[in-house]
């Protein structure tokens, strides 16, 4: 990618490896191009810039020694002598790039050797997701902004109450929801013929977080409080002494009276705070334990009861009434018209109506959940790290988007999707933190129902029974089950197997179980390291759970045991899992973003059935 008048080393590697690499068949090709285009778009440059099709060839030819181009061992491009080499001719290249496209080189960038990639080189993607993180406070939130991002890259809703046969044809993009907090979006290749497979990557929409309970209504010592309830199995004590708001999904009665419609609220303001006790009121041993009871020590404070009073209840900015929240107040005696808004805090509801434009009457439900308002942001000294919520598993999702963006994007003459033979698909699930046992989880029928009706109505009309060509589809496809991995804490490295350690910025991370807790398999596994390997990615790192401690668990089990569809469980490394805020590597969302790009580039049907790329068993 060309920034501030130079190119970076990246793409200058990804343009050699186009013309250099021992793996150059089209598949490849194709991968590679994509990242050094997906390089330049970040950097908001066409990627003709980069003239990789039809010239790197040539100028690598002519920088780079004839012996070197020939298939060199694996082990080879490891060794200093030869990472000397590619990179000298990386530098070489770079300087041939930026003269032949009109580009002003740095007098002092390409004298000699170059450095090796630099974090400022992965910013743009990781800002870009940081957006996604704010935008992204609940599972409501989160799918809406996903499907914000699928309409712009051109992909088209589906109704799953209408059926899909005759909407559904080879290079179309499209997507459906599940209550507004699951998320299915698939693409289907322009040379998809019938029973072909599925390449996909699954997530999960939801991270531990405080919901508003039914009845919200909560007093004590003169304060008005929110009755929360805990949502999975967050670091609760991370919770306090944090500034709180408030969002989610609101159910608001029709004008008309049939029905209701759902509306989306975000109170991004320190709306609620739950204080921690003063030391000097602990005892030495509660000190030391620091113990909550979840119950009696969550519940955030909304205002005191003073200053209702002094405000006749009023919410509105910094806690004071305004002029325009006045016209609610008539609403605060307005008729119950089913008991549900008597249990209910009026300052909240208040606060929501007039956030939404509505009356309170007009609000018949909700679905709330407290969360942190200060915005992700980069941190380290080399701005190395993300620190933001809901990195589990927001990060994932984010980038299982931009994967199938760019996989499925035809700009600058590049059009991966017109080639491709298979569907490729992500799927966003609700409710993986407690279980993934719901009518949106990944224990649903969501997954094998939407293969089945995909490959159901792409095959209409054709001799054949739907049911042979969804098993055909199932024994075909593969599913990269993508979760935050535990990447191992400086000052807690005992809790770590010690050969099973991974490290922030370095990679991807396979996860692995003997008892089936993830998904991963020999074979599974051996696909994603080759895939990662050809992709010139990092090499992948391994997890594994100590012996003496317990093991978490993924959607990638539940979908491969309820489809047959062979997995694999990986993700990024990050710090502080479940806590209020997560950190975790820069450059750990690029390997993982083109990890599923080279799987939709790399795995096809017309292998998978038999040998997928010549490893897979038959």
């Amino acid at each position: 990618a060309h920034r501030d008048g130079r190119w970076t080393l990246a793409a200058a590697h990804a343009a050699t490896h186009i013309a250099t690499s021992p793996y150059n068949d089209r598949r490849m090709s194709r991968l590679l191009f994509l990242r050094a285009s997906s390089l330049c778009r970040s950097a908001s440059l066409p990627a003709s810039h980069l003239s990789v099709r039809t010239t790197s060839a040539a100028r690598t030819a002519a920088y780079f020694p004839a012996a070197s181009r020939q298939p060199p061992p694996a082990a080879d491009m490891r060794t200093p002598r030869s990472a000397a080499l590619s990179l000298l001719a990386c530098t070489r290249l770079a300087a041939s790039l930026s003269t032949s496209s009109g580009a002003s080189a740095s007098s002092t960038s390409y004298r000699g050797m170059p450095p090796l990639s630099r974090v400022s080189d992965h910013l743009p993607l990781a800002k870009s997701a940081m957006s996604y993180f704010d935008s992204s406070p609940d599972p409501f939130h989160a799918v809406r902004t996903s499907a914000d991002m699928l309409e712009a890259a051109g992909f088209s809703e589906l109704s799953e109450v209408e059926p899909y046969e005759g909407k559904i044809v080879p290079g179309g993009k499209y997507y459906f929801t599940k209550n507004k907090s699951t998320l299915v979006a698939f693409a289907v290749g322009g040379k998809y013929e019938r029973g072909n497979g599925f390449k996909i990557i699954g997530g999960h929409t939801d991270s531990p977080n405080l919901r508003i309970k039914p009845r919200s209504k909560r007093k004590a010592a003169g304060c008005i409080q929110l009755g929360v309830e805990c949502y999975g199995g967050g670091l609760w004590n991370t919770w306090f002494d944090r500034d709180l708001g408030i969002s989610g999904r609101v159910l608001v009665r029709r004008q008309d009276g049939n029905g209701v419609e759902q509306k989306l609220v975000k109170l991004d303001r320190a709306v609620v705070r739950i204080p921690n006790l003063a030391i000097h009121l602990q005892t030495a041993k509660e000190r030391e334990a620091f113990a909550i009871n979840k119950e009696d020590h969550l519940s955030p404070i909304l205002a005191t009861e003073v200053k209702k009073a002094l405000t006749g209840g009023e919410g509105g900015e910094g806690g004071g009434n305004s002029g325009e929240e006045k016209k609610s107040e008539k609403n605060s005696s307005a008729p119950v018209k089913d008991g549900w808004t008597e249990y209910q805090e009026p300052i909240l509801l208040r606060m929501v109506a007039s956030e939404l434009g509505i009356d309170i009457e007009d609000i018949a439900d909700f679905e709330l959940n407290l969360y942190d308002v200060q915005p992700a942001s980069l941190g380290g000294a080399y701005s190395e790290f993300v620190h933001s919520a809901r990195l589990d598993n927001l990060a994932s999702c984010y980038l299982a988007l931009r994967g199938l963006v760019d996989h499925t994007a035809s700009d600058d003459g590049l059009d991966l999707l017109a080639d491709d033979e298979d569907i490729s698909m992500i799927a966003l699930f609700d409710h993986e933190e407690v279980g993934s046992s719901s009518l949106t989880g990944a224990g649903s029928p969501i997954m094998s129902e939407a293969v089945r009706r995909i490959s159901s109505a792409l095959g209409a009309g054709d001799a054949g029974g739907s049911d042979d060509l969804y098993a055909s589809a199932l024994a075909r496809s593969f599913v990269l089950s993508v979760d935050q991995a535990h990447a191992i804490h400086p000052n807690y490295a005992s809790k770590h197997e010690k050969n099973h350690a991974p490290r922030m910025n370095d990679g991807m991370v396979i996860k692995r179980n003997a008892n089936q807790r993830y998904a991963t398999n020999g074979i599974t596994g051996f696909v994603v390291r080759e895939i990662a390997r050809r992709a010139g990615l990092s090499p992948v790192q391994e997890f594994v759970v100590r012996n003496d401690c317990g093991c978490g668990s993924t959607i990638g089990p539940i979908i491969s045991a309820a489809t047959g569809m062979r997995a694999i469980d990986l993700g990024c490394p990050q710090l502080s899992m479940h806590s209020i805020r997560e950190t975790m590597g820069v450059c750990d969302c690029e390997c993982l973003m083109f990890s599923w790009s080279g799987c939709a580039a790399v795995l096809e049907s017309s292998a998978m059935g038999t040998t997928a790329l010549s490893f897979m068993e038959s």
